[in-house]
């Protein structure tokens, strides 16, 4: 029997116990504890040395390395201010450091900076021997306190032997008061003190750190001691333990009788009692008895916990969620007090009907379709649905949908629990903005030029635009923009056609059998109108500075155009019109070299990459760094050329997608070679080219170590959740590993919407709004408003752009999750990234 077994065991435990204890304080041997003091000291000693040591080694490094840096060179003959404030007095913070000099090749001091807390010090470095050694390690007393000085003497960076004269001399210090000392202490559990050479105690079995100055006179020590309390402790509990072996044996004898009551009798008694009176707290701390008795109380309480705990889950689910179920046909079997609340029907009028009675007509078909694939397959789905009320109002909610299978795995009900987010889709809705213009993308434009004999093309540029959506608001700016769209619509003739190209940009286009004088005329005549009538806005009158860039002719339009509309911007003129003149002609066939360039940069392999880190603001153990791929071609005398001057061009050449290939192809070379998660932006563009999308699947496929760590981060979110094809490529991303990401989000305030549609992981919000969260109230409602947003919605958020400590205090203050910008990480290329890396 288990019990009297279990009895039985622990009365010979007890006992056995009692007898090693008394014993133990007979066989302990005393004889080496004093040996065993002396030795635990000396090694206490030796972790000191070690440790302090190791306190020095960052600080020596620093000055090894600064002294090196070209720049430092430059400073010791001409002393940059905004460069000594930038890399030499973060210094003291970041290594805590007490002082900073820098001397000249005459020994003569250029700069001194120091801590806030550390007395004023000049520093003599006349009698040091620059000759004697590369580096120079040593103390300083001043008023009464000891000083550690790191000096190095300054070369270039390309003296690697340090073989030339010195060009000056780097100094770092730091005053070793009671706090390092204290520090010391938390680590090493060993003390020590500062003593001059002069009151320093002689003892054979002192310990001590002799501290040199610059002429190597010993002008001081560190004094250690160390107390190993534990031992001596050690030694006054074995004298004790003897009594108190006695008393336990003592103390045993009674416990076999407590025990035996315990173990058998109480709990008997107590199961009876609670089988009479069905009170049963007892018997559920009984069944966790691993014994008889405790499987008996186990059968008898099993039934009513569950029973209990059931009725629990049902109370909390239903006070605080929407729950309903149905059957295998979505017929509505159960409603809660929540759905019918929320839904306006009575539960008489939602059971036995389709649970489609509260399908809003918004949601796409394909939602369902996915919906009802996942759920017949036995897998729970999530997501947000729009619902339709009783008396046609809509709401939202945040679904979760689970199939309740039988005991061969059948599907016998579906359960759904859901989350009221209207409140969400209210707030999204103050600050969202309907799409500006409902006009074709530049894109659509380019593919009108190539499909034309004869095009015309003018670009319209609205002067300070920027100013109008600082002085009224940017949604004041859209609806300005929209009052232009529809006021130049009615002034255009049926064959122009209106494209929107960017903010303040748009393009007027023309294919129609007229001459270019024509054309020419129309356009300046609509130019002229618009300048003069201006626009009126809920009765008042807004003026419209324009500037417009005409050209003609089937070759190279659009550049001949935008050539023309950057010559109106650089003269400050209204309209300028591509004539062939020698200056327009040069700038075309810059564009054309550049199109060269580009396709020889390709042939010849000089596109490289770079990394920005992505920096997490809340640290998280083993998280992997995160890096965004950055795009860089090299000319051919090796410069580095940032994707501001060829990207575009790359796009109207029909050469970008060869471009995206080559970042997919180094970015998840960087995951591998980095151990660490890639960013890579990805277009509408892209997604439509089959050749794109099919490398990048076999890349997926060729490295599933990479899953959760390529990043996708989609660029233009214009119509994109519209596209069945992107739909599709980003599901199948996603079954393949890929986690998906928004870029520049909240730039229109208009992808709300297609946010949910998307399921994506990140956000990140638009650098425009990022940047000027210290200064700008509406920029900072905003992005409250899009982190709080997101969070609701478990999607983590990144901010862009954040180029100083005042921005990223906001960022801080908002929650967001991850920051980007210059003023965290510049980017920068792979080897530097790994090296940098192998140091950390």
């Amino acid at each position: 029997m288990k019990i009297a077994k279990t009895y039985a065991l622990y009365s010979a435990l007890i006992l056995f116990c009692a007898f090693i204890l008394m014993a133990s304080v007979w066989v302990s041997q005393k004889t080496q504890e004093q040996h065993q003091i002396k030795q635990e000291q000396m090694s206490v000693f030796e972790r000191y040395k070690a440790v302090l040591n190791l306190e020095s080694t960052s600080i020596r490094q620093v000055t090894y390395d600064y002294s090196r840096w070209d720049e430092m060179v430059a400073f010791v003959n001409k002393q940059n201010l905004v460069w000594s404030q930038g890399n030499l007095d973060p210094i003291l913070e970041t290594f805590k450091i007490s002082y900073i000099f820098v001397f000249d090749a005459a020994q003569n001091q250029v700069y001194t900076h120091k801590s806030a807390h550390a007395d004023a010090l000049n520093f003599d470095l006349t009698s040091f021997d620059p000759t004697s050694s590369l580096f120079k390690e040593f103390f300083y007393i001043h008023n009464g306190k000891f000083i550690q000085f790191f000096l190095a003497p300054i070369h270039y960076s390309a003296d690697l032997e340090r073989s030339g004269k010195p060009l000056g001399f780097f100094l770092l210090g730091r005053v070793m008061d009671d706090a390092f000392f204290a520090n010391m202490e938390l680590i090493t559990l060993g003390k020590a003190s500062l003593s001059t050479s002069l009151n320093h105690p002689s003892s054979e079995d002192h310990f001590h750190i002799s501290l040199s100055s610059l002429q190597n006179e010993i002008i001081g020590y560190i004094d250690f001691y160390y107390s190993p309390s534990v031992i001596l402790f050690i030694s006054e509990l074995q004298n004790s333990i003897l009594f108190a072996g006695i008393a336990i044996t003592l103390f045993a004898i009674f416990l076999f009788y407590i025990l035996t009551r315990a173990i058998l009798f109480i709990p008997i008694k107590h199961i009876s009692m609670a089988l009479k009176t069905h009170h049963l707290g007892y018997i559920y701390s009984l069944s966790k008895q691993e014994n008889e008795l405790g499987e008996i109380a186990h059968l008898i309480g099993e039934h009513e916990k569950q029973t209990k705990l059931l009725e629990h889950y049902k109370e909390a689910i239903d006070e605080n969620t929407i729950v309903s179920k149905t059957d295998t046909k979505g017929i509505i079997t159960y409603a809660n007090d929540q759905f019918i609340a929320i839904s306006g029907y009575s539960r008489n009028e939602l059971l036995g009907q389709p649970h489609n009675i509260v399908r809003h007509p918004d949601n796409p078909a394909s939602l369902f379709k996915e919906m009802w694939e996942i759920l017949k397959s036995g897998k729970p789905w999530k997501g947000i649905i729009k619902n339709k009320r009783k008396d046609g109002s809509s709401y939202y909610v945040k679904s979760v949908i689970v199939p309740l299978l039988d005991t061969n795995g059948d599907i016998q009900e579906y359960i759904a629990i859901r989350y009221d987010v209207s409140e969400l889709f209210e707030q999204v809705e103050h600050f969202r903005k309907e799409k500006l213009t409902e006009l074709p993308s530049r894109k659509v434009l380019f593919e009108k030029i190539e499909q034309s004999k004869d095009p015309h093309l003018a670009i319209l540029n609205i002067c300070g635009f920027r100013d109008i959506n600082t002085l009224h608001g940017q949604a004041f700016g859209d609806i300005y923009l929209r009052h232009l769209v529809a006021k130049i619509n009615y002034l255009l003739s049926n064959t122009w056609i209106l494209f929107h190209l960017q903010g303040d940009e748009f393009a007027l286009f023309c294919d129609d059998l007229i001459s270019q004088k024509e054309f020419i005329e129309e356009a300046q005549r609509l130019f002229a109108t618009l300048s003069h009538e201006g626009l009126f806005i809920d009765h008042q009158y807004y003026p419209l500075s324009l500037r417009m860039g005409i050209a003609n002719g089937l070759e190279y339009l659009y550049n001949r155009a935008e050539i023309a509309i950057k010559e109106a911007r650089d003269s400050h003129k209204s309209v300028v019109i591509y004539d062939d003149n020698e200056g327009f002609e040069q700038r075309l066939q810059k564009d054309i070299q550049w199109n060269e360039t580009i396709r020889h940069a390709l042939k010849e392999n000089r596109f490289t990459i770079f990394l920005q880190e992505i920096i997490p603001l809340h640290v998280k153990n083993g998280e992997r760094k995160k890096y965004e791929v950055l795009i860089r071609l090299i000319d051919n005398n090796g410069h580095i050329i940032s994707p501001f001057h060829f990207l575009d061009l790359a796009k109207r050449m029909h050469l970008y997608d060869q471009l995206t290939r080559f970042v997919l192809q180094e970015g998840f070379r960087a995951a591998l070679e980095l151990h660490c998660d890639v960013s890579i932006n990805i277009t509408k563009e892209d997604i439509l080219n089959l050749e794109t999308t099919t490398y990048l699947m076999n890349l997926l496929k060729q490295y599933p170590m990479l899953k959760k760590r390529i990043i996708l981060e989609l660029v233009e979110s214009e119509g994109i959740e519209d596209s069945v094809e992107v739909r599709n490529f980003l599901q199948q991303a996603r079954t393949n590993g890929c986690l998906l990401a928004i870029d520049d989000f909240g730039a229109g305030y208009s992808n709300f919407e297609y946010l949910l549609r998307l399921n994506v992981d990140f956000i990140k919000i638009d650098g425009s709004l990022i940047k000027h969260l210290d200064t700008d109230a509406n920029a900072y409602a905003t992005v409250k408003t899009i982190t709080h947003f997101a969070k609701n919605l478990d999607i983590l958020v990144v901010a862009e752009f954040v180029h100083n400590k005042e921005i990223l205090d906001k960022v801080q203050e908002l929650g967001i999750d991850y920051a980007q910008g210059f003023y965290l990480h510049e980017p920068s290329p792979k080897p530097k990234i790994k090296s940098l890396n192998v140091r950390n």
